[in-house]
């Protein structure tokens, strides 16, 4: 497969969710993307001339030609321990998705469907990546089948998790991302009420000046999408 050629070259946000090797009894071992082929990915993208950055940024550029966000759901712990150290050894920063009210705990959402635990980041943590130029983005604050709450529990999901993490990064939160990619007109009117200036989505996509700032695009990065392959999906994105 060749790459793509430079005035073909979308623009486009990745979704990753686990850093790290594949666990046997995890019931979704596909999300797991080790540190290696993290590495690996990076590197094929900057050496296609690709801009890796927040999601804040691309949407801050226009989504101009040539960008790529970096985004991690969740707010596992293991972006702090493997991902952000590969990130930061080439100069990259990206976006993480932080379930505020498993701060420091575990994943409580994935522990409900038989899942394995993982670590959630701490406090601490976030507030090192967010010095380290990372944006931090509320991803709700249980994990919840948003489009299934009244308005009230939605109004509290989204404003509470927000001041959460404002107060622990000491600055503003205004990126939001859907769990399980579930959104509705009302949901989507909710976040954009609450203060929220963009929101990702699990839809597939390029970024381009025409998406909906409040269902952005982006492209699930799993465990088998070597770099040829990850390149084949982005360079198909219109």
């Amino acid at each position: 497969m060749k790459d793509c050629q430079v005035s073909e070259k979308p623009s486009a946000a990745l979704m990753y969710h686990r850093i790290g090797s594949p666990l046997v009894r995890s019931i979704v071992r596909g999300q797991y993307v080790t540190s290696g082929l993290l590495r690996s990915q990076m590197g094929k993208l900057r050496s296609q001339r690709y801009r890796c950055m927040p999601l804040s940024e691309v949407i801050s550029y226009g989504f101009k030609a040539n960008c790529i966000a970096v985004t991690f759901d969740d707010g596992y712990a293991a972006v702090w321990r493997h991902a952000y150290p590969i990130l930061a050894e080439m100069g990259i920063s990206a976006t993480v998705y932080v379930v505020a009210g498993s701060v420091g705990g575990t994943n409580e959402w994935d522990e409900r469907l038989g899942d394995r635990t993982e670590p959630v980041l701490s406090a601490n943590e976030i507030r090192e990546l967010a010095a380290a130029g990372w944006e931090i983005g509320s991803h709700t604050m249980t994990h919840a089948h948003l489009p299934t709450l009244s308005d009230s529990e939605l109004k509290a999901e989204l404003e509470d998790s927000r001041k959460a993490l404002e107060d622990i990064i000491g600055g503003p939160v205004t990126g939001f991302s859907y769990p399980y990619g579930e959104c509705d007109e009302r949901v989507k009117e909710a976040v954009a009420q609450t203060g929220y200036s963009y929101a990702a989505g699990t839809n597939w996509g390029a970024l381009t000046p025409s998406v909906d700032r409040f269902l952005i695009p982006r492209t699930n990065v799993r465990w088998n999408n070597l770099p040829p392959l990850l390149m084949r999906k982005i360079c198909r994105l219109r």
